[in-house]
């Protein structure tokens, strides 16, 4: 049974992160959006807090459990194995925070905020994802290599 859990919860974690990679790369697009058609932000911004709430952040906790419990059946856990957890960590991190910002900034628009604030937590957001964007890749790359070792 041991060896059934081994093989099943990785593909369960590969696909929620799959899941969360789409969701992401689909807010980067509707975020970039408004920097070119300025009259879209409202829009954006109201989008993009649904999105977060409803889709994204159940998604992050169901990478992390899925990544938690995929680490519990490794033996043994390796020094690479923690650089990947730290950059995973790090990616995951930087999701939450861009998650809260999403959710101020969706609430600072229904308060009538200053189109500069606005517009300055849409660049916080852009960061965001480049950062986050650079911890996943490493994490990710990590990640396949240890699962090529396994099929050769």
């Amino acid at each position: 049974m041991e060896t059934a859990a081994s093989d099943f919860l990785p593909m369960i974690h590969v696909m929620v992160l799959s899941l969360w990679g789409g969701v992401v790369a689909t807010e980067a697009v509707i975020e970039v959006y408004p920097f070119r058609h300025r009259d879209a932000h409202a829009a954006t911004i109201r989008l993009h807090y649904w999105i977060d709430l409803l889709v994204e952040a159940p998604l992050v906790l169901a990478v992390v459990a899925t990544g938690v419990a995929s680490l519990l059946l490794v033996d043994p856990v390796t020094p690479l194995h923690l650089v990947k957890v730290c950059f995973a960590g790090a990616a995951v991190a930087v999701n939450v925070f861009c998650i809260a910002v999403v959710i101020r900034r969706g609430r600072r628009l229904d308060t009538r905020a200053s189109d500069g604030q606005l517009w300055r937590m849409s660049r916080v957001v852009l960061a965001c994802f480049v950062v986050g964007l650079v911890c996943a890749g490493v994490a990710a790359a990590i990640g396949f290599s240890f699962a090529l070792s396994r099929l050769g």
